[in-house]
């Protein structure tokens, strides 16, 4: 009886939501096909409403959008492809993908970004293609990818990055391009992790060559994937003279601080063992002094 109640609802359910986006009219200046919506180019300075509810595939590329309509993009339970390229957005957030469980392509290149936040990717466990090069990125933070485990291709190039975190794609099994040329790398010590996988690891960096140093002066133009040779020189040389003299300040210190420490111990030590003999001196005398006296005390006793 349950189950016969149920399928009567999920049915009308199915046929009002079919109803609600044939419904759903195309925004204006874009062009709507079943399943997919071409906004590309029409000069933009928001995010389209009234979208399908059934879109899978969304083109906003082009425009002069600032930023995402979290409530319209959400709506699109079905998306798979989302291309807001040539753009000026430059934040997304975790609240604009909660419900892009089916979102395999994302591509937000030719923005404004500045970061990818810890959890702004968090929903999309299906993402295989994320692009986001000609941004203004400079950090990316912990965790950023981490549900991402299907990520397949990424594309950091031309963003403002100085270091990036190895860690935070190592564990992507499925991981097979990743791009990384035109930013500004600070080949110190720091980055040593990242010469080093870019070196040993199995994906593919198609833009290797053109992944450079570009700072310090010692290291600029120096492919990052060959740096690891010289970084490890620099990393792990013997202390310069600075070092050595500063060392053997401290040690000098520490030496000077120990004698006088043992001094003064010393001393204490001296005197109270001095203290000590004298106490025990006068105890001895106090002693003869009281037998003598008991000796002369008997003596008269006797001859009284």
């Amino acid at each position: 009886m349950f189950l016969y109640r149920r399928e009567p609802q999920g049915l009308l359910w199915k046929l009002l939501l079919v109803g609600v986006t044939l419904a759903a009219d195309c925004p204006s200046m874009c062009i709507c096909e079943p399943f997919k919506v071409t906004c590309k180019g029409k000069g933009l300075n928001a995010f389209p409403e009234s979208l399908p509810l059934n879109t899978r595939h969304l083109d906003l590329s082009d425009n002069s959008i600032s930023e995402i309509n979290s409530l319209e993009l959400n709506l699109l339970v079905d998306l798979v492809h989302l291309d807001c390229s040539h753009n000026a957005i430059s934040e997304i957030s975790k609240l604009d993908f909660l419900s892009g469980i089916k979102l395999v392509y994302l591509d937000f290149s030719y923005n404004a970004l500045k970061q990818i936040g810890s959890t702004t990717l968090e929903s999309l466990t299906n993402l295989i293609v994320l692009k986001v090069n000609n941004n203004k990125i400079s950090e990316v933070q912990r965790g950023a990818f981490e549900t991402n485990i299907g990520l397949r291709v990424l594309d950091l190039r031309n963003n403002n990055l100085s270091f990036f975190n190895v860690s935070l794609i190592r564990g992507l099994q499925g991981l097979k391009s990743v791009y990384l040329s035109g930013n500004p790398w600070d080949c110190q010590c720091t980055i040593k992790l990242l010469s080093q996988w870019l070196k040993e690891s199995k994906v593919t960096f198609p833009d290797h060559k053109d992944t450079v140093c570009r700072s310090p002066k010692s290291m600029v133009g120096i492919p990052v994937s060959g740096a690891l040779y010289k970084l490890l020189q620099i990393c792990l040389t013997p202390l310069d003279y600075f070092d050595y003299i500063f060392f053997v300040m401290v040690g000098f210190a520490i030496f000077i601080s120990g004698i006088i420490v043992a001094s003064i111990t010393g001393a204490i030590m001296v005197c109270l063992e001095r203290h000590r003999r004298n106490t025990e001196k006068e105890d001895e005398i106090e002693i003869a002094l009281y037998q003598a006296e008991g000796s002369t005390v008997r003596f008269n006793n006797i001859e009284t």
